[in-house]
């Protein structure tokens, strides 16, 4: 256990049971600050209510929370699922061939993770940088992963502003 990444959230993960995480905010709407998100565990609670309500420290007021969460729309009437499709940009990455593009993705992309993180699986940034680096509109991936490290603005020397606004003015200079 001493060589293994520490997990740094609880079950639920992102999607906390008491809706403490910054992930549960983000998509909130407007009435309520914190809302539950996750569609899976909406699933498994509902359909596994029967089960879960024979062990004693069971609260069925999770359940109905998660699937009261699950139906309700923001200000702008958009519903909670078209909430989470627009925060994730694998939805306007990787877009079926001949489907019309929601965006217009930028050329330069920098990506630099702790490989050391608990927050998140490592294969979440890989997956982001292999998905851009299959888009022919997209010129550059700067990938890296950065070795004790944590879920930071991770850099293997110097500065981590300094070395962005360095990797802006390449980027912008390789345009002209």
């Amino acid at each position: 256990m001493e060589h293994m990444k520490q997990a740094t959230k609880s079950v639920g993960a992102f999607d906390d049971l008491q809706k403490a995480q910054a992930e549960n905010l983000l998509f909130g709407n407007g009435q309520n600050d914190a809302l539950h998100f996750d569609g899976n565990m909406t699933y498994f609670m509902e359909k596994r209510q029967n089960t879960y309500k024979n062990y004693s420290d069971y609260d069925d007021s999770i359940r109905q929370a998660y699937e009261g969460d699950m139906n309700n729309v923001d200000a702008l009437h958009v519903d909670a699922l078209t909430r989470q499709l627009m925060y994730d940009p694998m939805t306007f990455i990787l877009v079926p061939a001949g489907e019309k593009k929601p965006s217009t993705l930028a050329k330069h992309w920098r990506i630099h993770t702790g490989i050391s993180q608990g927050d998140t699986a490592l294969t979440t940034e890989v997956n982001l940088a292999l998905a851009l680096k299959q888009r022919k509109d997209v010129e550059d991936v700067d990938f890296a992963t950065v070795w004790e490290k944590k879920h930071t603005m991770a850099e293997r020397t110097g500065s981590s502003t300094e070395n962005f606004i360095q990797w802006v003015k390449d980027s912008v200079a390789s345009e002209k």
